[in-house]
Parts: C-alpha cells; sequence; structure tokens
C-alpha cells in the first residue's frame, strides 16, 4: 500500500531543488558570461567619524569603558633596530619615538623575618611592599617569590623578576 503523503513529499524535494539550483545560477551566471553594468554606480555617501569621547588618549588606541586597553605601536616599526640593540653601531638617534606610560622596575625582593618584602620603583619613588600593599595609587602586590613578583594595575596583572622594568 502507497503512503497517503509520498507524492507531497516529493513535489516539495523537487520545488526546494529548482530553488537551490536557481539560486546557484544567479550567484554564478553574471562571473562566467559577464557583466556590462557596473555593481556600485555613483558615488559612495561620505560619513565623519566622531571625535572621541575620552580626551587625552592617543589616537588608535582600543577603549574599553574608561580603560586603555593597548598601548599603539606602529606594526611597520622593527621592534630592534641597530641603535637601540646592545653594542649597536647607529648614529644613536632615536627618530623621535619615546614610549609613554608608567615605568615600573622591580629592584630587589629579601627576606624580613620570614616575610617577603620588594623593593618596588615607580616612576622613580621607591616603594617598600609586601603581598596584599597597595602602592602608588592603583598598583597592589599580588604575590612575592624568592624572585619575581605578581602585581596588579587596576584590573590587569603582570609579574616582574628581580631587574625588571615594564610600562604600564
Amino acid at each position: 500500500m502507497r503512503a497517503r503523503n509520498s507524492g507531497t513529499a516529493a513535489a516539495v524535494a523537487i520545488l526546494l531543488i529548482g530553488v537551490a539550483v536557481a539560486g546557484a545560477w544567479m550567484v554564478v551566471a553574471p562571473s562566467i558570461f559577464g557583466t556590462s553594468e557596473p555593481l556600485l554606480d555613483g558615488p559612495l555617501a561620505e560619513s565623519a567619524l566622531a571625535a572621541p569621547a575620552t580626551p587625552g588618549l592617543i589616537e588608535g588606541v582600543k577603549v574599553l569603558s574608561s580603560f586603555q586597553v593597548s598601548q599603539p605601536r606602529d606594526p611597520f616599526r622593527p621592534l630592534i633596530t641597530e641603535d637601540s640593540a646592545p653594542g649597536g653601531t647607529g648614529t644613536g638617534t632615536d627618530n623621535g619615538f619615546e614610549p609613554s606610560g608608567i615605568r615600573v622596575t622591580l629592584v630587589e625582593i629579601r627576606d624580613v623575618s620570614g616575610v617577603l618584602r620588594a623593593t618596588v620603583k615607580v616612576d622613580g619613588t621607591d616603594y617598600d611592599v609586601g603581598v596584599g600593599d597597595t602602592f602608588a595609587g592603583d598598583f597592589k602586590v599580588v604575590s612575592l617569590d624568592a624572585d619575581s613578583g605578581v602585581f596588579l594595575f587596576g584590573d590587569n596583572a603582570f609579574e616582574l623578576a628581580e631587574g625588571q622594568e615594564i610600562l604600564k
């Protein structure tokens, strides 16, 4: 015995196949046969970019709320040049590039009566800090090891070994 809806199902399947073939033909046919009409006629609408809402941030910097997420960097500028390499033979010019930010250096970590203390230099000012201490405004010590420490700047964590320096 034959099912009652088998004819309807076959008709729907043929219809869907036809629609798919027609859609594919509409996409492929202009590229096969070419077209004499340009796809875009007339000038494109001009739009003006809005001025940045937060003054003081450098152009090209991603902004998340009121936090500066990344430092701008020219992707075509080499990371190491003859002028910046140790013992380089360059002329000593840096092409006007001066990195900006807060300079943080982990000077030393020492054991004081069984408790680790760190000396951290922030923009030329030394701070004697321990785990949990907040210093230089937005910096906080998360943990200290014998030769390194983990710090927070706002909600951004970073790690420094003794003698290392970072710009924040």
